[in-house]
């Protein structure tokens, strides 16, 4: 059994000028008892949108919504077990912490001694022992947060939505909240279900996480699946960084294909399907998967992907150094490079430099 289940969802909208557009189309999805499950895409793709049917604010043009095998499409937000946690909190300005989080559950009637008992776990679940008594306006944003992250799981949902919760903290809280929130969906054993555009955001806390663009579900997968085999070139470009080179296949042998980019170089790409000779790609490279060595470097040459460049530009990031290396005279690549020995002066600009890449490092995207 899935906690939901989307089949064959779509959702249409009129503007103000009684045209139809679509905002989600056709999506399915199958999200497990206890996954962390992370919806991410730009703005306007229909991420949020899809939330907000799971959770009964809107309902879906066709298509059905399971939640724990039982159709929802077309119930309201309150038969539903799930609740939701939004991006602006919400928090009630003149009820004190406690008093937050107790709210819904004394709209239900619960005893006044099970509304203290399920407030008091669930403060101690989101480290807020100590800050019953204060409102709103006296906690940090981060405080804040969390009343608004406990307010939804002291209702105990079978399934928590979440909207963008962390994107308005600054950087480094959001990334302590990242973790937070990792470690409490691991601790509650509760379905997420977590929509954010930062990329980052879904690889470091996601199970899985589908990737959404005009209505659509691109790819659907593990963090490291979606990263090191995007099957597009929106997924390799919105998800991290990437180079991209286009070429013609030249020939295959065996696994290894081999591209000519802009006409004159050889590209070795492990690939184990066959491509017609002539064909166009694009080769995606992540940029660390880029090493850079003087060309007076000691190592031997490698025999497939060991090319040289000049360095146009470096810029210094703190753990590592960006480099841009034109490759040809058309095409120029980035690297980035760990900072491991503190040799911040190591190449120069204009200086030529071997840039080396593993056929395996080297991802094909077939262009339609």
């Amino acid at each position: 059994m899935y906690a939901v289940e989307l089949k064959e969802v779509n959702k249409r909208f009129q503007d103000n000028r009684n045209k139809e557009f679509v905002a989600v189309d056709g999506i399915n999805l199958q999200i497990a008892q206890g996954e962390f499950f992370s919806i991410l895409g730009q703005s306007g793709c229909g991420k949020t949108t899809t939330l907000r049917m799971i959770a009964g604010f809107e309902t879906p043009t066709s298509g059905e919504i399971y939640i724990e095998n039982q159709p929802m499409g077309k119930s309201p937000p309150f038969h539903r077990p799930v609740n939701t946690v939004f991006q602006n909190y919400a928090l009630f300005p003149h009820l004190t912490v406690e008093q937050n989080m107790a709210f819904g559950l004394q709209m239900e009637k619960l005893p006044s001694r099970e509304i203290s008992s399920r407030v008091g776990e669930v403060l101690e679940i989101v480290k807020l022992n100590g800050f019953e008594k204060r409102y709103p306006r006296q906690l940090s944003g981060g405080q804040q947060q969390r009343v608004a992250l406990g307010r939804s799981l002291v209702k105990q949902p079978k399934v928590l939505l979440l909207d963008e919760p962390l994107g308005a903290l600054d950087l480094k809280l959001r990334k302590e909240m990242q973790l937070e929130l990792k470690h409490m969906q691991q601790q509650l054993g509760i379905t997420f279900i977590y929509v954010t555009h930062d990329q980052e955001e879904a690889l470091t806390m996601s199970d899985r996480l589908a990737v959404m663009y005009q209505g659509k579900v691109l790819q659907l997968g593990a963090p490291v699946e979606i990263y090191e085999k995007p099957n597009s070139r929106f997924v390799a470009d919105f998800i991290g960084e990437s180079n991209f080179l286009t070429g013609l296949v030249k020939e295959q042998r065996g696994d290894k294909l081999i591209v000519l980019v802009d006409k004159h170089l050889p590209v070795v790409v492990t690939y184990p399907h066959e491509l017609p000779v002539g064909k166009l790609i694009t080769l995606a490279i992540r940029p660390e998967k880029i090493k850079i060595d003087g060309t007076n470097s000691s190592e031997e040459k490698q025999e497939d992907n060991c090319w040289l460049g000049k360095l146009k530009e470096a810029v210094y990031i703190g753990t590592d150094t960006r480099y841009i290396i034109a490759l040809t005279e058309q095409s120029s690549l980035v690297s980035r490079q760990q900072n491991l020995h503190c040799n911040l002066d190591q190449y120069s600009l204009g200086e030529e430099v071997k840039i080396r890449v593993s056929p395996d490092n080297i991802r094909v995207i077939i262009d339609e």
